[in-house]
């Protein structure tokens, strides 16, 4: 179950919050947008971070009973959901982003394994690595699985310690962005069917879209990139068709 503005939604549909819609008739806008922005930080709805992007509100994250319960906020939408967006983010971990991370890395890993590859799934051992698979053959390769949508495809959050192992390990190390269609989001089980694409970053690309730090750019913990579709590759891999895992919301 989750709040959102005046309404709650569950199971059974949508509940008008009798308290908030008795000051839906005296509060202004501003205080209403605010006691919304607020019910949305202290319960946020797992959709919340997957679909405010780089570059906006992307609704078609949004279940749509979740949807309908927002309407009322009208034009002030996108802002309300932007401005609790970043208070979740400064204050909250994220399970959405993670368990569609964790998603993409068993896609990639049963990909791999299926083509012979030799993978290890190093991530589960430590962060330490600076990626999440070691592939063995051909030959060596370590990569660091993200996930995107098809509103979100091409960028991604990169910690420092990925950038200095994709520094250290140069034509070894790479990115694959697994891209998931918005059907992804709601299924019970996903399969190869929700898988958009699958594409590479090598290391190389990243270094030089990457700037050194300076007195105008320090890292922190992580960096938020965007890179140009031209740097990016389909990748030499396919899903494997027998290997499903759990919806994310049926974890």
């Amino acid at each position: 179950m989750c709040r959102l503005g005046l309404a709650r939604v569950d199971g059974e549909g949508v509940f008008v919050d009798p308290v908030l819609l008795g000051l839906s008739d005296v509060a202004d806008k501003f205080t209403l947008h605010n006691i919304a922005r607020l019910l949305l930080v202290t319960d946020p709805p797992l959709w919340l971070s997957v679909a405010v992007t780089p570059t906006g509100v992307a609704r078609e994250y949004i279940p749509q009973p979740d949807l309908a319960a927002l309407r009322w906020l009208g034009p002030a939408l996108d802002e309300v959901l932007s401005a609790a967006h970043a208070d979740v983010a400064a204050t909250h971990p994220d399970p959405f982003r993670k368990a569609i991370g964790d998603t993409a890395e068993l896609f990639v890993l049963a990909a791999l394994e299926r083509a012979g590859a030799k993978p290890v799934h190093v991530a589960k051992i430590s962060d330490r690595y600076g990626y999440d698979i070691e592939a063995r053959k051909p030959k060596l390769r370590r990569i660091e699985v993200k996930a995107a949508g098809p509103a979100s495809r091409g960028s991604f959050h990169l910690s420092r310690n990925e950038f200095d192992k994709s520094r250290r390990y140069g034509s070894e190390w790479r990115l694959l962005q697994v891209v998931f269609r918005t059907s992804a989001l709601f299924a019970k089980t996903i399969d190869c069917s929700h898988v958009e694409g699958m594409f590479v970053l090598d290391g190389n690309a990243l270094d030089r879209i990457v700037p050194a730090d300076s007195t105008h750019f320090k890292w922190t913990e992580s960096a938020a990139i965007t890179c140009p579709d031209d740097q990016w590759r389909p990748a030499r891999l396919s899903p494997d068709p027998t290997f499903t895992a759990p919806g994310l919301h049926h974890r």
